[in-house]
């Protein structure tokens, strides 16, 4: 019985594990954030770029 309760207390690797699984979550929320803010920039270049054709099309009518 002894050695079934042992093989259920935390080692070493367990507390390495846990640490590393953390620190994983933690990049790939800096990655997503990251991700969105980069989504947000080319949106906002596309949009700034369409309106720029558009005044220059209006432009050119007048």
């Amino acid at each position: 019985m002894a050695r079934a309760l042992l093989g259920h207390l935390p080692t070493a690797a367990d507390f390495h594990l846990i640490d590393e699984n953390a620190r994983l979550k933690s990049r790939i929320r800096d990655l997503e954030t990251e991700l969105a803010e980069q989504r947000a920039a080319a949106e906002s270049e596309k949009l700034l770029h369409e309106l720029h054709s558009i005044t220059s099309s209006e432009s050119a009518l007048a």
